[in-house]
C-alpha cells in the first residue's frame, strides 16, 4: 500500500502573497500542540527552515474549545489522501469542516506564525 503524504496549510491574515504570510507543513512535521490561553493553541511543527527551533503556529479560538482544536487537528494529520488540507486560512476564512462543526472558530478567529 502506497500511503500518501498529507499537507497542511495556514495562512495569516496578510493576502499569502509574501514570506511568512502562509506554510505548508507535511503531517510528518507535526511536533504537538499545547494551549497557550483559553482561546489560544500553539501548533508546533519542524522548522521549513531545518533550524533548531519549531515553527509554531499561534491559533486564536473560541474560549474552552482546546480539545476540539485538538481532535479535529488529529483528523488533518491522520488523512491519508496525500492532499493539501486547508486548516486554518484567516486570508479567506476558510477553516477545516471539524474546527467549524465543532464550535472552534468565530469572528475573532485569527492564525499568527512564528518561524523558528
Amino acid at each position: 500500500m502506497n500511503v500518501k503524504e498529507t499537507y497542511l496549510y495556514f495562512a495569516e491574515n496578510e493576502a499569502a502573497d509574501g514570506a511568512g504570510d502562509s506554510h505548508v507543513y507535511p503531517a510528518s512535521t507535526f511536533l504537538g500542540c499545547e494551549p497557550i490561553s483559553a482561546a489560544t493553541t500553539r501548533i508546533s511543527f519542524k522548522a521549513i527552515a531545518g533550524t533548531a527551533a519549531d515553527d509554531d503556529i499561534l491559533l486564536t479560538h473560541v474560549t474552552g474549545k482546546y480539545k476540539q482544536v485538538c481532535e479535529a487537528l488529529a483528523n488533518a494529520l491522520s488523512d491519508d489522501n496525500g492532499e493539501l488540507v486547508v486548516f486554518a486560512d484567516e486570508d479567506n476564512t476558510i477553516y477545516t469542516k471539524m474546527l467549524r462543526d465543532l464550535g472552534c472558530i468565530d469572528a475573532s478567529t485569527t492564525v499568527v506564525t512564528t518561524l523558528g
